[in-house]
């Protein structure tokens, strides 16, 4: 594995696989306010803390990755190419391909699609317009600000501090139509 490199006080080097890894709570709180039924696919699980907390809320839920770091990630596996399906994709994908992450999933998933992304992606033209084609139901912005350090930070122990980057639970629902709720996923609800 990779060491950690520390930039400054408050920066880590870019992880090149653009692996950064939730606070457990971040996911036990998605599966606490959004109902999901059926089953649940990591694509993107690192260290698989979406699996146990989509487990914990009684679902079936597996991971893949395109490198097994965790005994919750079921195989190797490049979600943007492969055929897979579930009733639910939930992921906190690598930010430099979310578009494409969630465009894949909106294809693979029966039911919901829940991505974990920098609250700011919305922004831009582009963008935006995209999002409206999709059915994009709500966006739940998560607070406190969460701390996402690269995944070898956290294998190497090293407590992550507080969150500076705002992010939210983005969730669409297949064949919804209409304009997104938006809402907060508190720590403490």
């Amino acid at each position: 594995m990779n060491a950690p490199v520390k930039l400054n006080a408050h920066l880590w080097a870019r992880h090149p696989d653009d692996w950064y890894v939730e606070p457990e709570w971040v996911s036990e709180r998605l599966f606490a306010v959004e109902r999901f039924r059926g089953t649940v696919l990591d694509p993107a699980c690192g260290t698989g803390r979406i699996v146990r907390a989509a487990q914990m809320a009684g679902l079936h839920a597996w991971g893949e990755d395109i490198v097994v770091r965790s005994p919750d990630c079921a195989r190797v596996s490049n979600f943007l190419i492969e055929r897979v399906g579930a009733n639910n994709v939930i992921s906190n994908p690598p930010f430099k391909h979310a578009e494409a992450f969630v465009t894949r999933a909106l294809e693979v998933a029966m039911d919901k699609v829940a991505m974990l992304l920098p609250s700011a992606w919305v922004h831009g033209d582009e963008r935006s317009r995209w999002l409206e084609s999709t059915p994009l139901r709500r966006v739940l912005f998560i607070t406190p600000r969460p701390s996402m350090p690269p995944g070898p930070v956290i294998e190497a122990g090293i407590k992550a501090g507080g969150g500076t980057s705002d992010f939210a639970w983005f969730i669409w629902h297949q064949n919804f139509d209409g304009k997104p709720e938006l809402g907060w996923s508190r720590r403490k609800p």
